[in-house]
């Protein structure tokens, strides 16, 4: 049996292309990992935990000004691409992430969603649940990440938003 054919793009990169860093290999392995210390934590600077799941943490993050705007965390060890999942925790995890999603729907009652799964910044297995709303910075395109990053969320519908979407995960 002959080996897969692989494609080698090192000869053929642009010189002006950005590498990934000297310290992207150790971030890949999990060195200093922010989301491994996330795992658990109820609340902190970033966002409230609103789904304790059996693969991921939901949390309704508290950055950025776009309403409902959650991050779902895979939280059985430190793991950078969704390939590297057992089938049984890839169906977990993406069953959870639509766990989320359609709660979000539901207390939120978007236009659209969107489900983003980079892990570019910080490479560990997470995913981008983003209502779109009817009023939108940029319909039919993807964010500028400024709208999920930049500035605070009010705290009063920060909390409205908590307690809509756990009764809204509640029946689920």
């Amino acid at each position: 049996m002959e080996p897969f054919a692989t494609v080698s793009v090192a000869a053929d990169y642009k010189s002006d292309w950005e590498t990934w860093g000297p310290d992207w290999e150790g971030q890949k392995k999990g060195d200093g990992c922010p989301l491994c210390g996330l795992v658990g934590v109820q609340e902190n600077d970033w966002g409230v935990r609103i789904l304790n799941g059996s693969f991921i943490d939901g949390y309704l993050w508290k950055r950025g000004i776009l309403p409902g705007y959650c991050v779902a965390i895979w939280k059985l060890g430190h793991t950078v691409e969704p390939t590297e999942l057992t089938e049984d925790q890839a169906v977990g995890y993406w069953s959870e992430i639509l766990k989320l999603g359609r709660a979000i729907e539901t207390a939120y009652q978007p236009t659209k969603m969107n489900y983003q799964t980079l892990g570019n910044g910080v490479p560990h297995l997470h995913t981008h649940v983003i209502p779109r709303h009817a009023h939108d910075p940029a319909p039919h395109g993807p964010l500028p990440w400024s709208f999920l990053d930049d500035g605070r969320q009010d705290l009063t519908l920060l909390s409205k938003g908590t307690d809509a979407l756990r009764s809204a995960l509640d029946h689920h």
